[in-house]
């Protein structure tokens, strides 16, 4: 049984580490690298695995010790100790690999791995990897260090779920600013009480506007000739998206563009986002 005083510096070290997690949030790769690096200490182990469940196979996404240049290493998940932690959500301890039936022995002793305690990665109820500590001593693990590993594992799971949220959001980003910038037709996005928030640089060009910078900084009245068009325009939005509909536009210089408009409001905003091509 630990005493209190081995308890709080356990417990000191994982709230640490949990702050040093949180600084990196937003980088995926990072958590995983910074887990596994202070796994070890925290568990009494020598190294660290993030291992990730891909099919019936267990991927190695992160390594620490021996198992540092194992990334991409694949077991099966029926035959490893992870799988069994995986499959019964809960942690699962090896005290001895030459012993312990549970464990591919092959698998250990590449590693040099002796004995071994394996936590669970959870996404809600789904069990989606596992966080594993291993030494090269065999019996080197206690019920404390099985503690540290399950709050270690729990607040992991959390942050990789964050982490891969702010990736999604990242790479939708990217993909609406690429599609939004190279888009052959205009594109932009304004509110209805006429504010122009961006647009790219085809709709300049079709409005004789020398930059979008220009574009954005006019309301979005300027661009018509009668500001009965623009009222006509959010009248036919808000009963339904706009689809290749033809509109007049008034250029920078006063003449006229036959505008084939495609438009619809962002959710439940008051932001519209639409397309405009020569007619």
């Amino acid at each position: 049984m630990p005493s209190p005083v081995e308890l709080a510096a356990r417990l000191s070290a994982v709230v640490s580490t949990q702050q040093e997690v949180l600084a990196a949030i937003t980088d995926v790769d990072k958590v995983m690298a910074l887990v596994v690096e202070r796994t070890p200490e925290m568990t009494s182990g020598s190294g660290a695995i993030i291992e990730v469940l891909e099919g019936n196979e267990l991927v190695f996404r992160a390594g620490s010790g021996a198992a540092r240049e194992q990334v991409g290493k694949r077991l099966s998940l029926t035959s490893s100790l992870a799988g069994l932690a995986i499959a019964k959500k809960e942690i699962v301890r090896c005290d001895n690999v030459e012993i312990d039936t549970r464990v591919d022995g092959n698998a250990a002793r590449a590693l040099g791995i002796e004995s071994m305690i394996i936590a669970p990665l959870l996404e809600g109820t789904n069990a989606v990897g596992a966080l594993l500590s291993f030494s090269s001593l065999p019996q080197a693990f206690s019920d404390l260090d099985s503690y540290a590993l399950q709050l270690l594992a729990g607040f992991t799971s959390a942050a990789l779920m964050q982490a891969r949220a702010f990736h999604q959001q990242q790479v939708s980003e990217e993909r609406y600013k690429t599609l939004f910038e190279r888009n052959v037709a205009g594109v932009f996005r304004s509110t209805l009480d006429g504010r122009i928030l961006d647009c790219n640089d085809a709709l300049a060009a079709y409005l004789g506007y020398p930059s979008r910078e220009e574009v954005i900084a006019q309301p979005a009245w300027n661009l018509y000739h009668r500001r009965e068009d623009r009222e006509e325009f959010l009248r036919m939005l808000h009963e339904r998206a706009i689809l290749n509909i033809r509109m007049p536009f008034k250029r920078k210089d006063g003449s006229s563009l036959l505008g084939l408009v495609t438009a619809s409001m962002i959710g439940t905003s008051d932001e519209l986002l639409g397309t405009i091509v020569e007619a």
